[in-house]
């Protein structure tokens, strides 16, 4: 993974539970780009866990949510021309998330891998999937909105 400034580090201050840097008690992903993807590389904590020995459901959509709009807003200031700094007041949030869960996600380190699939003027589709040790173990597909500026 490169060792350069995750885009949720460009998005400070931010306290929100999936991306937020600021946030001690949220997931703190640091997302990065790789070629046209966005990825992410994330160990849950012990007391994120589910069913025996794998991570609880709703971690998994959260972790897929908010890499998803992350991927969308990133997506965006590249279109800028300029992702340095996320200094344009680019916002988005969450249309829909679905999720499809297709294996148990062990207690050990994911990768997250997202693109943005199509751009519909405010409204960007964005498919993600989270994987265990290179096997997709849930999928997500995410309309990211970004909100009208002032």
């Amino acid at each position: 993974m490169s060792a350069a400034v995750s885009i949720q580090q460009k998005m400070r201050p931010n306290g929100c539970f999936g991306c937020g840097q600021d946030n001690p008690f949220g997931l703190q992903i640091e997302s990065h780009w790789e070629g046209d993807e966005v990825v992410c590389k994330w160990t849950p904590q012990e007391h994120m866990i589910g069913p025996p020995d794998c991570l609880y459901g709703g971690i998994s959509a959260s972790l897929i949510d908010c890499h998803s709009v992350n991927t969308a807003l990133a997506y965006a200031y590249k279109q800028l021309g300029d992702d340095a700094v996320f200094d344009k007041g680019i916002m988005m949030v969450t249309g829909t998330l679905n999720v499809r869960y297709m294996k148990p996600v062990p207690m050990a380190e994911v990768e997250l891998r997202a693109k943005v699939v199509k751009v519909d003027g405010r409204k960007y589709s964005v498919i993600t999937e989270l994987k265990s040790e290179g096997v997709t173990c849930v999928s997500g597909e995410v309309l990211a909105i970004q909100l009208k500026t002032k």
